[in-house]
């Protein structure tokens, strides 16, 4: 019985990965549709990603930044109000500009010799902390599996984000990614809602994720443009 009680705690927690699961790649545009491979910039930043072949960074010399989209699926998800994924939208278009401007002229209108940055928010969810070590013993998981019942297990926070860079006046596709923004353990149970201050830092960090495969693109592409 109590082995039984551990099998249902192990699929119920899951593994709380910042790569996008198979639920999560099946609502991707971008996942669904091309053959994407997975790129980890730094430790716990892993996603999908592809870039054109055809790319050569010459094409290229300044970007613009489009506000970050929220699709409709994000907005009735219990325990994540609209309006913090409102406020979360907001500081990654932000700090996106901010990050960005660092190393590439920022414009504000499309034209020649200029990529546009379109981000999106494509879903939304919550799901249990993962399993302690402590928990996969016997006792611990009668502990854990009790309190998975009773709703009182913290939760992480998943945002599947799709980020793609696109030419400013053709929209023809350059470059994508998907990966999620996970923010672990902000919510102490299963009815508290969301508010922004327990996942700005982690909205913060995120942008990093973004702002490599901006860099990487562009590695890719003066690559891209020595082999012709």
């Amino acid at each position: 019985m109590r082995w039984l009680v551990i099998l249902c705690c192990l699929i119920t927690a899951g593994c709380s990965s910042r790569l996008p699961t198979e639920e999560e790649r099946a609502v991707s545009k971008a996942a669904s549709s091309r053959t994407m491979e997975e790129v980890n910039y730094i430790e716990d930043a892993n996603g999908l990603q592809w870039v054109s072949p055809q790319l050569a960074l010459s094409d290229y010399q300044q970007i613009m930044v489009e506000p970050v989209g929220l699709h409709q699926r994000t907005q009735a998800v219990h325990q994540i109000p609209p309006a913090v994924l409102g406020r979360v939208s907001e500081r990654l278009q932000q700090r996106l500009e901010e990050e960005l401007a660092i190393g590439v002229p920022v414009v504000e209108v499309p034209g020649p010799k200029t990529a546009t940055l379109k981000v999106e928010i494509s879903r939304a969810s919550t799901d249990m902390e993962d399993l302690k070590i402590t928990e996969v013993l016997p006792y611990g998981a009668l502990i854990g599996g009790a309190k998975a019942l009773l709703g009182t297990r913290d939760r992480n926070v998943r945002l599947l984000v799709e980020s793609q860079l696109v030419d400013s006046q053709s929209d023809d596709i350059l470059a994508e990614r998907v990966s999620v923004l996970l923010a672990k353990d902000v919510l102490e149970n299963d009815s508290e809602m969301l508010r922004f201050e327990q996942i700005q830092e982690t909205v913060d960090r995120f942008t990093q994720d973004i702002v490599y495969f901006i860099r990487l693109t562009a590695y890719t592409a003066k690559e891209n443009q020595d082999s012709f």
